[in-house]
This record gives C-alpha cells, structure tokens and sequence, in this order.
C-alpha cells in the first residue's frame, strides 16, 4: 500500500516538476551557504575603531611689548638709604634617621674616597675643626666618674655634629645612597668651596650641607652655577650669599636651578662690592615683587642691565630694588592682560580636548555598535550555513529515494510484460 503511495506522489508530483528547476533549487541553497561563509568570515575580522585626530592647538596671541623704565625715572641722588626688602620666613628641619646595619656596596668607594682626601686638602682639619661639639653628663654625678674613670659613669651629649656626620645626613637627604652618587654630591661641594678663600671654605661647606636638595641631579645643577657666582665675587665678600642662593635652589624645585644660573650669567655686571647686596635683592624680589614668577622678574631684569653702565656702582643695589618697584606699577595694565590672553588661550585649548573626548567617546560607542552587529551576522550566518547543508542533504534524500522506487516501479512494469506474455 505504501508503495502504491509513494508512486502515486512520485509520478504526479515530483516527476511533472522540471529537473532544472531541482537544480535552481539547490544551486540557491548552495549560494545560501557561500554567502552565510562569506559573511562567517567577515565577522571574525574585528572591526576597527574610528581614529579620532586632535585638532592643531590655535596660536596664542602675542603677548604686548614691556613698558620699559627709563633712568630719567630712578632718583637715585635722592635716596639717603634704601631698604632691604624683608626675607621670608624660612624654616628648615633636621629629620634624624635611624639608619639600619645594611650590606655596604663599595662599587666607587675608592674614588669617594679620593674626593673626600681632595676636599680634607682644601679644608685641612688640622687647621679647621672638622668636630663637632657637645658635653659630657654624669648620671651617676661627677663624682662616680673622678673616682672610677669607668665610660660608664659620663655621657657625651652631642650639640652639634662633625663634618662628616653632617655629610652623611646631606647624602640621606639627597638620596645618594651609592658611593658614586655621593662622590656627585661631594665633587659638587668641591667646586664651590675651591673658589673661596681657605678661611671661608668650612662655612660654605657648611651652609652647602644643610641646604643640599632632596636628589642628586638637582643638588649638582646648583653647586654647579653657585659655583660660577662664587668666582665673580669678592674674597672680602660675606659668604651669606651661599646660603641665600643654596636655600633658594632646595626650596624651588622648577626655578632653583635655572635662577642661580641666571644670578651666575649677570651677577659681574653689578659693581664687585654691591653683588652680595644684589643677590640678597634678587632672591626676596623673586618672591615680594615678581610672586615666584621667574619668567616675569628675567625678562624684567634684563631690560635692567643694559642701564648699570649709566649708573655709578654704589647705586647698583638702590636702582634695582627702584626699578623693580617702577617696572611693575608701569605694567600692570600689561600684566592683566596677558592675564587675559592666557585665560582664553587656555580656554579654546580646553575646549579643544573636550571636542576630542567627545568624538573618541562617539568612536568608542560606534566601535562596540560594530562588534555587536558582527555577533549577530555571524550567528545568523551559521544558521544559514545549517540550514541550507540542511535543506540540500533533505532534497537529495527524498529525490534518491524516489528516484529508487521509480527505478523499481520500472523493474516491476517489465516484470508484469514478461509474465503476461
């Protein structure tokens, strides 16, 4: 009965239909599958993330010409005595460190050694206490220590330390804890104290170690110019100035260095026995005057210096702290506004990047868009791959199988002819 069934199907649906149009039939399944692989393929390449190029920074307007001071301005006759203008504050503390038994790396020990033998040479401590100072207790009373002469009885109570304690401490402050990074600190220290007189070199040391800077590189920009300064001055000089510019150097990280460099480029165009004046003028303008601006206070000082060969050098010191004053009052106007240009340029550079952050925050949105849609694509292409391997192995099979009972129905029809003949 079946196969009666299935002849009739055979005969009345699937042979009427055209061979070609099977055909057509699984030549688009097979198409189906090339473009779901194709599309497979497609989404396992990542997508791309949209770049995002930063708009070029707008030039900042020139900012206008100082107004200068003419010497016609400064009364320097008039001026009986000027003052010097007041130091700030300034407070420094000792840390003391506990410094724990660690291995000695004695990598450059000898040539630290060496420096210090030169520095000892320049210093005798022979000839200049290289001790510190302090006295002795009796916790037991003095008694006890006459009687028995036993250390145990007396304590020496340190008030200040010897040179070499305080090296160490300036070592510690500067974070130089190899021998070639204290022998840099300690060359430093040589190139200043060298231009001094010998009965001045254990003061400048002095005020060079309890003003070292906190790491190597900047303690040895500031020897290095403080050294230049010193040279230019007098031998008869106070060496206050050291430590004037020595605090100066430790306390500003950014300006320090390039402030001594430029007291050391001018400095000898000031009068020999007004530069001690001078540097004092400079180091508290920096501050009272200019408000730690040095940009400000260099370019005012260098419209200065071309007037010192106009000006007798005992009024060096008077006409810099007045021109300072005048230069200012005659540039406020100039100061508010490159207040201004900066203000805007900063602003227009601020909305700048804000412009950028947006748009690489839109090619981030549009970079996950991307991938999303790719995951889709490429589920629904494997479900096109399936489903058309699907559909063609299914037609194949139902086309085999009458093509089977076809051929049987045949075998059968020949079998009935020979019989009935």
């Amino acid at each position: 009965m079946k196969s009666n069934y299935f002849s009739k199907v055979e005969n009345k649906y699937v042979f009427n239909v055209s061979l070609i149009f099977w055909h057509i039939f699984i030549g688009l399944s097979s198409l189906a599958i090339v473009v779901s692989i194709a599309t497979f393929l497609w989404c396992l390449v990542p997508p791309s993330e949209r770049n995002v190029e930063k708009q070029p920074y707008p030039e900042k307007q020139l900012y206008p010409e100082p107004v200068k001071v003419s010497l016609s301005e400064l009364k320097l006759e008039e001026v009986k005595q000027e003052e010097a203008l007041p130091v700030p504050e300034q407070v420094q503390t000792a840390a003391t460190k506990t410094e724990q038994p660690v291995y000695e790396d004695t990598k450059g020990k000898t040539e630290y050694e060496n420096s210090m033998n030169a520095l000892k040479n320049l210093i005798p401590p022979s000839k200049y206490s290289w001790a510190g100072a302090g006295y002795w207790t009796y916790p037991y009373g003095e008694r006890y220590w006459m009687v028995y002469k036993q250390e145990k009885y007396r304590q020496w109570n340190v008030t200040e330390s010897d040179i070499e304690e305080k090296l160490k401490y300036s070592y510690n402050t500067a974070d130089a804890n190899n021998y070639p990074d204290k022998k840099q600190i300690l060359d430093a220290f040589i190139t200043v104290v060298k231009s001094l007189p010998e009965e001045k070199r254990l003061g400048g040391l002095e005020y060079l170690i309890s003003n070292v800077a906190n790491n190597v590189s900047q303690s040895v920009n500031i020897c290095q110019s403080l050294a230049i300064v010193v040279s230019k001055m007098s031998n008869e000089e106070n060496i206050w100035y050291i430590n004037q510019l020595a605090s100066f150097g430790k306390k500003n990280k950014n300006d320090g260095a390039p402030f001594i460099h430029f007291v050391s480029a001018i400095i000898d165009n000031f009068d020999v026995l007004q530069r001690a004046k001078i540097i004092e003028a400079l180091t508290n303008s920096y501050y009272n005057y200019f408000s730690q601006n040095f940009a400000k206070q260099k370019e005012a000082t260098d419209l200065f210096i071309p007037m010192l060969t106009q000006i007798k050098g005992e009024y060096h010191y008077k006409a810099l702290i007045q021109y300072y004053g005048l230069y200012l009052n005659k540039n406020y106007a100039r100061d508010n506004t490159i207040t201004q240009i900066e203000n805007e340029y900063q602003q227009k550079i601020g909305e700048i990047d804000e412009q950028r952050e947006l748009e690489r925050a839109n090619a981030r949105m549009e970079y996950k868009e991307k991938k999303m849609t790719k995951q889709e694509y490429r589920l629904k292409s494997l479900m096109g791959i399936g489903a058309g391997i699907l559909l063609i192995v299914l037609i194949a099979t139902i086309l085999v199988f009458l093509s089977i009972q076809r051929s049987v129905s045949k075998i059968e029809e020949k079998l009935s002819v020979q019989n009935n003949s």
